[in-house]
């Protein structure tokens, strides 16, 4: 959600993208105890640096009970308002449950709301501009959405519309849409929350005629960039957990740059690897190069359109 209209000088901007913060409100049972003290350290950091920046944006889960516990969302919020910077933040699972009988698996930490988009947790905290954003900035239209499996909510409807609009775009949601590995876990894992709406997804995303430059995402806690036709598909991994990482989004005149950087540096791990017994392909040699990302995973340039 873009807290406060801003305009940024020459047609540059500095974005900075987070992914699964995952700010957990209960202090004796956490879901990720080695993260607890890392999410307070990204809270620090981002009073210090979020200045830097033009925009902030946040691939989705930004708590772990936000399904169930409105509190942890309203505390992330209240975290970001304070800052100076604009936001964007859109929903993962831990925030806006995607798929029915998830309760079933998980109680309590990450249930599926039998109701309508508007009365669900995230919505009631974030409003319109959590759950559908939109807003042309420098002749760059960010785009930012939720979607729930069966997409009770015509998300996707509402997604073609603005992927009508003649300007280049930048999108965000918390679900990868592509394996981000050739093997692996990430060639396969998780994908089921949104497996309904996966097709149309690649269809809008990646037809060229909507001019998609990148598409974000968050969700396996690993860097991954892959091009798909004119546009790249980039997760970006938790902040929090294993590398901590943060992308910055430099747009300039004639090109995008996305890097990585490590709050912690990249040797410096944060709890335990996820599946680090399939965390390895052929581009990938090591549990760590396959979560912390490859040259490939952590840097590229996106040429622009000419005026």
């Amino acid at each position: 959600m873009l807290s406060t209209p801003f305009s940024c000088y020459n047609n540059f901007m500095k974005i900075l993208n987070l992914a699964d913060i995952h700010y957990d409100l209960n202090n004796t049972h956490l879901h990720y105890p080695a993260s607890h003290e890392m999410v307070t350290k990204l809270f620090s950091w981002l009073n210090e640096h979020a200045k830097e920046y033009d925009l902030i944006t946040i691939s989705g889960d930004i708590t772990v009970k936000g399904t169930t516990t409105k509190d942890e969302l309203s505390y992330v919020k209240d975290r970001f308002d304070q800052l100076d910077t604009p936001y964007i933040i859109i929903p993962g699972n831990h925030d806006l449950c995607p798929l029915k009988k998830m309760e079933e698996r998980y109680p309590g930490l990450e249930e599926y709301e039998y109701t309508s988009l508007e009365n669900t947790n995230f919505y009631k905290v974030f409003g319109e501009d959590g759950v559908r954003y939109s807003k042309v900035i420098n002749n760059i239209h960010f785009i930012g959405f939720a979607i729930r499996n069966d997409d009770p909510d015509k998300i996707l409807d509402w997604l073609q519309q603005e992927l009508l609009s003649p300007y280049e775009k930048i999108v965000f949601c918390h679900f990868p849409i592509i394996p981000t590995r050739e093997l692996g876990f990430c060639s396969t894992w998780d994908y089921f929350r949104i497996e309904n709406s996966i097709n149309p997804l690649n269809d809008l995303i990646f037809n060229k005629d909507y001019k998609v430059k990148a598409y974000f995402c968050g969700h396996q806690h690993i860097n991954s960039i892959i091009k798909v036709n004119n546009t790249y598909h980039i997760e970006t991994a938790s902040s929090v957990l294993g590398s901590c990482s943060y992308r910055v989004i430099d747009i300039l005149e004639k090109n995008i740059t996305i890097s990585t950087h490590f709050f912690n540096g990249p040797n410096n791990w944060v709890g335990d690897l996820l599946l680090i017994d399939r965390s390895v392909d052929t581009t990938h040699g090591n549990p760590y190069e396959y979560q912390r990302g490859n040259q490939q995973d952590l840097y590229m340039q996106i040429e622009r359109e000419s005026p």
